[in-house]
């Protein structure tokens, strides 16, 4: 065995690099739902919310976030717009960061086709509005004051949506995938707690831990976290996609270090010089 492990030792490193990208790589590509993923009881809050809502019922989405952040939430942001659209639900679309505006608007639009969604029926994509927290505060008031046109210019007062929507309060859940701030936080702090409607979300890695506090306090419910928080949730609404996919990757990239990890250590045991030897 010694030889093996010498000649293990001396191989040149970057046929690990290249072993480790094609396992990253290789899920994407072909999926291979590894077993082992189990739903959280914040993105199963998350999912029972959606699924228990009466269908028909108006959902606000908010997209508050950019490309930076995409790979870990425009998985959340699809697998909940396919919820949502299969249980027959109104979504209105929107965003508080400029950034993420025609990003949001092509996950709207796919998703929406996927379900044969109409426009301006089923769904309606406003669009940003500078302003921050001054956004939220003035669509409570007016959303068509606010917004009075969508996205592509229409007049959202003659969307056959929008003409049973005129202020927040009166959308079933307001949804926020959020990378920072504008996001979670500024919907709760002057939206739901002002005006009493219920509050839901997902948020990047970092963000987890500082958001699961309004979780805790009953300000929102349940909460989808980062990229596995998607994968779960993927799994709830038995569509696995991009982040079941990303958590094979993720998972393959894991055990392919451990592995070499182990056989570095094991190697340098087999190899190294015995007491009285040469």
């Amino acid at each position: 065995m010694e030889p093996f492990f010498r000649k293990l030792l001396a191989m040149d490193r970057r046929w690990i690099f290249l072993a480790l990208g094609l396992a990253v790589i290789f899920p994407t590509f072909i999926h291979l739902n590894l077993p082992g993923l189990k739903p959280s009881p914040n993105v199963t809050a998350v999912y029972d919310l959606i699924e228990g809502m009466p269908e028909g019922s108006k959902v606000l989405v908010s997209f508050d976030f950019d490309p930076a952040s995409k790979p870990e939430l425009a998985p959340q942001a699809v697998a909940v717009l396919r919820h949502l659209f299969r249980k027959k639900h109104k979504v209105v679309a929107m965003g508080l960061w400029v950034t993420g505006v025609t990003m949001a608007k092509d996950i709207v639009t796919r998703s929406a086709k996927e379900s044969k969604a109409k426009y301006g029926e089923d769904y309606v994509y406003l669009g940003w509005k500078p302003g921050n927290f001054a956004v939220i505060e003035n669509m409570a008031g007016d959303i068509h004051g606010c917004f009075p046109k969508d996205n592509d210019g229409n007049e959202t007062a003659s969307l056959p949506l929008m003409k049973g929507i005129h202020k927040l309060a009166e959308f079933d859940l307001v949804v926020s995938l959020a990378a920072g701030s504008p996001g979670i936080d500024t919907w709760i702090a002057y939206g739901s707690d002002k005006y009493h409607f219920k509050m839901t979300g997902g948020t990047t890695a970092v963000n987890v831990g500082s958001m699961a506090q309004y979780v805790q306090a009953g300000q929102m419910v349940g909460l989808i976290g980062a990229m596995r928080g998607a994968a779960e949730y993927e799994m709830l609404i038995d569509k696995r996609a991009d982040a079941a996919a990303g958590m094979d990757a993720i998972s393959l990239g894991h055990y392919l270090i451990v592995i070499f990890v182990l056989l570095g250590n094991i190697a340098y045991f087999v190899t190294r010089p015995r007491k009285g030897g040469a």
